[in-house]
């Protein structure tokens, strides 16, 4: 974990090079855009949610402050149905994720829009899992579980034509509140190391200056920690994420 801390404190460092202010003053601009999607979570061999997403997304360039920075902020609301090779199914699971990213160019004067960049983002992960499965005779409760990541992403970019991310997980905490399922549970957090994310977007330029950005997503995260309670061992297991779909980018104002 310290290693990938001092990797991103690294990156980090050498993008504050280039925060220089500009001699003229620059516009602001903010981007905001609008995704629908499908999102195809899996603990392998273990449990799957599944269905549609709708996302809000935002852009801020040309900060006055930090001229060369892209600040970007995703929110996406999920409605997923929840498939258990071990308790049954729950349709209609709430999933709401958020990314909040800060990225410099590595070199020169450019911007975060061309070539490439690193920073620093957080992401944030809630299922309301709450509700009752039946498998062979046997009810389950369900619980909420969420998430905090940090991750150190990069970015390999021309800003009319395709973007490229990666990200590295530097540290995440998830919680399951068990104690929604029996009282005599506590709530587990565990801590997560390993993990990676890759997406490839690409943009078609539209005539009145908006953009449509198909993109496809990929997320892994290892297992976590393990915590003892109750005379068992308890983890987080490994997840696959796929996500597809569109962003419809309003034109900069």
């Amino acid at each position: 974990m310290f290693k990938r801390i001092a990797i991103s404190i690294f990156f980090f460092s050498v993008t504050c090079l280039t925060w220089a202010q500009s001699d003229e003053p620059v516009p602001t601009h903010i981007q905001w855009g609008v995704s629908g999607g499908m999102n195809d979570y899996k603990e392998p061999d273990l449990m799957q949610l599944k269905g549609p997403e709708a996302g809000l997304h935002s852009r801020v360039t040309r900060w006055a402050s930090m001229p060369n920075a892209q600040f970007e902020v995703d929110v996406l609301l999920g409605k997923q149905k929840y498939s258990s090779v071990s308790t049954g199914s729950l349709s209609g699971v709430t999933n709401i994720e958020t990314r909040w990213r800060a990225l410099m160019p590595l070199f020169g004067e450019t911007s975060a829009t061309e070539g490439l960049s690193a920073g620093l983002a957080v992401h944030t992960l809630w299922n309301d899992l709450r509700g009752t499965t039946i498998f062979q005779g046997v009810t389950y409760g369900g619980y909420q579980r969420s998430a905090t990541q940090l991750w150190l992403p990069v970015r390999w970019a021309s800003g009319d034509m395709w973007e490229l991310d990666a990200g590295l997980l530097i540290y995440g905490r998830h919680t399951s509140k068990l104690s929604e399922v029996n009282r005599s549970y506590s709530d587990i957090v565990n801590t997560q190391h390993r993990g990676h994310y890759a997406q490839v977007a690409m943009k078609i330029a539209l005539s009145n200056g908006d953009s449509l950005k198909p993109f496809v997503r990929f997320t892994n995260l290892a297992d976590s920690n393990t915590v003892a309670m109750g005379g068992k061992n308890w983890l987080e297991p490994e997840s696959l994420r796929w996500q597809v779909g569109a962003v419809w980018e309003f034109a900069a104002r």
